[in-house]
């Protein structure tokens, strides 16, 4: 191996080993998806509709229990992006049936509502993301607005629905 590749590989495992992959941007962030179990879960909780309950948390503790460093910054990023992805599943699955069941003029309404949402939390997320530059915190935080975010919309999406 060249000298250029060894000095290469070892700043990849100090990286990894310093826990700089939670310094990634937030367009570089891996979404792994929530087990079919924990899914199933999420699924069950939001329709028992309990009030006070946080359905997210189950799979977030599911994510956590399953990974090989839990607790750590990289597992509450890692696991905070699996609890987005599925509200990013209940959100696009009421999104789909809203915009099934809508009027063509509410229908339009709501896709240009959804793109503007779209930008908004990105952007949001993004000012999350970089005001805590230089820190490790800056993955968990850019993860817990994304989750924050995408939740709130998907209750909103059930809510639209339901008038």
């Amino acid at each position: 191996m060249s000298r250029p590749n060894k000095i290469f590989l070892g700043l990849v495992g100090f990286a990894l080993t310093a826990g700089v992959a939670t310094w990634l941007s937030p367009a570089q962030a891996q979404e792994n998806a929530p087990t079919p179990k924990a899914m199933s879960a999420f699924r069950v909780c939001l329709a028992a509709d309990k009030a006070g309950v946080d359905c997210g948390q189950g799979v977030y503790d599911a994510c956590q229990a399953a990974h090989e460093q839990p607790d750590t910054t990289l597992s509450i990023t890692e696991c905070s992006m699996v609890t987005h992805k599925a509200w990013d599943v209940i959100l696009n699955e009421r999104y789909r049936a809203l915009i099934a069941s809508s009027p063509p003029k509410l229908k339009l309404k709501l896709q240009k509502a959804q793109r503007a949402w779209i930008v908004s939390r990105d952007a949001d997320c993004d000012a999350v993301y970089e005001n805590w530059i230089g820190g490790t915190i800056r993955g968990p935080m850019y993860a817990g607005c994304m989750v924050e975010k995408t939740s709130e919309r998907a209750k909103w999406l059930k809510e639209m629905r339901e008038d």
